[in-house]
């Protein structure tokens, strides 16, 4: 049977075009057919015939082929034994990256087998390139040669690293080694030994070997800064940014000091965040900048343009190399610059196609630049409008956590665009913004409430929003939940308190509220009556092309009220109300000539939701993208 087979296999491969005769003689035959045959003549144990077809496939480059006949030079299987031979053809194997023979061609380098003498030194290098070629006996190899310092110098943290790694391998030994490892380095530390301590810290801080523990690497990372190790210094800086940046800039400096380059760029962007003004810890920052610049290093870049386009550092606000510099640190690969680049680029009107790439790169990481291809597609002023496009972009964004993103969701599905209209869904999106602290979500949720248009009117629920916008200097809200006051709509009857938020809000240039202030100032609502005070905020309101404010400044005039009767000015401004389409100020210039009664609008409030981002072609977009612009460590 076995016979059979074996001429069904001869036959298949001439059917092929391959033919042979005798133990090999090949007239045709591809590189993977006569290692197919050497294997099948090997496992039928005709050992030379597989001999001839590994030479012949070794001859032509293959690797296996090569690693296949040293075996057989080594074993004297089909051929004379012969070492030399054998290394030779390891060596050839070995040089095409083949690891399981760089790991032999390392073993016989250290036993000195089939070479002129025994080389540890050499052996090391051929362990260490079957290692990075993740052969694992290699790796467990080399775990010991660090351990040991045999053929290397001894370094214990490669000895770790790789002994980890073999142990990942299910490596006989390789966790016996590892608890070794471990306690010599804490033996090490335990002694005073600040690389060991370094290490140690590391160890901790990532949960290398050890239960991680942020406490303990703390702790022995300031024992080995404290004694004066830079790489310590640089670690324990970086590790304490987030949470005790003073402390981080006095161990970031140490290391810089020393001439650690990293230590040096972080502390520069640190100074930088911190808006430092102290002239030698400013000229250390701008020196560092300066250096990352000069070396063309990405993150250093874009820490220089935004230093100086926000006016860090001592220096006035300037854009010089602003966008140079952010196109540099974007083609490096700084996410945050590949963002902020494509916004200046929409915002300059220069190039959206380019722009688009950029936010298309960032997107992959920065749920900025999410929302803000979202807002792209959105609008129709700069792209093709794509309302499926942008909310996959908004959806991509909000589940990380983006705040914009969320409250666009809950606009779409109040006003029904790309998405099926409904209240319910905007109220849920909305919530979750006004969560993170988006205004406009909480604004938006206030209206719904106030107008029950798709939920029950809810005044109360509108009040408890308008209300926290208010409170944060938003003039709209402050406004909108006056007049709540002067109806008793979700929150007690109290023209007094009404008063009170008109005031703030007109104070910071609400016109609708200016408005609404001089109308209590004239009906004496709330507050002491008075003429003056009310032709004074309608005349601020007015001066702001406010049309129901132009027709009250008309009245004014034409009774007589907080100022000598005019009736040619009366007629002025009754005139620019109803050039401001205001109908109600066509027919008081009829009763002006007629001497009839005038009419007056009352209560001017902003209850509809924020949604102009989408529609307004004068909307300030800087206003609306998002950029990161602060130096990144």
């Amino acid at each position: 049977m076995k016979v059979l087979l074996s001429l069904l296999f001869i036959a298949s491969l001439a059917g092929a075009g391959i033919y042979f005769m005798g133990s090999g003689d090949i007239q045709k035959s591809s590189n993977s057919d006569m290692m197919q045959l050497g294997n099948f003549a090997y496992q039928e144990k005709r050992f030379g015939d597989a001999f001839k077809w590994y030479e012949n496939a070794a001859k032509q480059g293959i690797a296996k082929a090569q690693l296949r006949l040293s075996e057989m030079y080594q074993a004297g299987q089909g051929v004379d034994k012969d070492e030399t031979a054998a290394a030779g053809w390891l060596l050839k194997a070995a040089k095409q990256g083949l690891a399981q023979a760089e790991y032999e061609y390392a073993i016989a380098l250290e036993f000195g087998r089939g070479t002129q003498r025994a080389s540890m030194k050499e052996a090391a290098v051929w362990y260490q390139k079957a290692a990075q070629d993740a052969y694992p006996e290699a790796m467990l190899k080399v775990a010991k040669l660090y351990f040991s310092g045999s053929g290397v110098d001894k370094n214990l943290e490669q000895a770790l690293n790789w002994a980890l790694q073999a142990a990942n391998k299910h490596m006989p030994d390789a966790d016996n080694l590892v608890n070794s490892i471990v306690q010599e380095v804490n033996d090490l530390a335990n002694q005073g030994d600040y690389p060991s301590q370094h290490m140690l810290a590391l160890m901790y801080q990532q949960g290398l070997a050890v239960d991680q523990d942020e406490s303990l690497a703390l702790t022995w990372l300031r024992k080995a800064a404290t004694k004066g190790h830079v790489d310590a210094q640089y670690d324990l800086g970086r590790t304490l940014v987030q949470t005790q940046a003073n402390q981080a800039l006095y161990w970031l400096q140490k290391a810089a000091s020393k001439g650690h380059v990293k230590a040096g760029y972080m502390a520069a962007a640190l100074m930088e965040q911190q808006h430092i003004t102290n002239p030698q810890k400013v000229n250390e920052a701008w020196r560092w900048l300066y250096h990352g610049n000069q070396t063309k290093q990405a993150k250093v870049m874009y820490n220089l343009a935004v230093a100086l386009h926000q006016g860090q550092l001592g220096l006035p606000k300037t854009n010089f190399n602003y966008q140079t510099w952010l196109e540099q640190a974007a083609r490096g690969g700084i996410t945050e610059s590949q963002n902020d680049y494509a916004v200046d680029l929409i915002l300059q009107q220069k190039n959206t196609k380019e722009a688009v790439f950029w936010l298309n790169k960032a997107a992959e990481k920065d749920t900025k630049a999410q929302f803000n291809l979202g807002l792209i597609y959105a609008r129709d002023d700069m792209i093709t409008p794509d309302d499926d496009a942008a909310i996959r972009w908004w959806k991509q964004a909000a589940n990380n956590e983006n705040a914009s993103a969320k409250m666009m969701l809950g606009l779409f599905y109040n006003l029904g665009r790309g998405v099926g209209r409904s209240e319910k869904e905007a109220i849920y999106w909305y919530q979750q913004a006004a969560k993170l602290g988006d205004r406009n979500a909480s604004y938006n949720l206030g209206v719904l409430y106030y107008n029950g248009r798709g939920i029950d009117r809810d005044y109360k629920k509108a009040a408890d929003y308008f209300y926290q916008l208010a409170k944060q200097g938003d003039t709209a809200a402050q406004n909108m939940y006056a007049s709540l006051f002067l109806e008793g709509q979700g929150v007690k009857y109290s023209p007094k308190t009404a008063v009170q938020w008109f005031q703030k809000a007109a104070s910071s240039g609400n016109i609708k509220a200016m408005f609404n202030l001089a109308t209590q100032y004239r009906t004496g609502s709330g507050i002491q009556q008075s003429d003056q005070k009310s032709l004074f905020w309608y005349k601020k309101s007015a001066e702001k092309n406010f049309a129901p404010a132009q027709n009250a400044m008309g009245y004014m005039y034409a009774q007589g009220r907080g100022i000598k009767a005019d009736k040619n000015t009366a007629e002025m401004w009754f005139q620019r109300a109803s050039d401001n389409g205001l109908s109600l100020a066509t027919q008081n210039t009829n009763a002006l000539k007629q001497r009839g009664s005038f009419s007056l609008l009352r209560l001017q409030i902003d209850n509809t939701i924020r949604s102009d981002v989408l529609t307004s072609k004068n909307i300030n977009l800087a206003s609306w993208l998002e950029v990161h612009q602060q130096a990144v460590l």
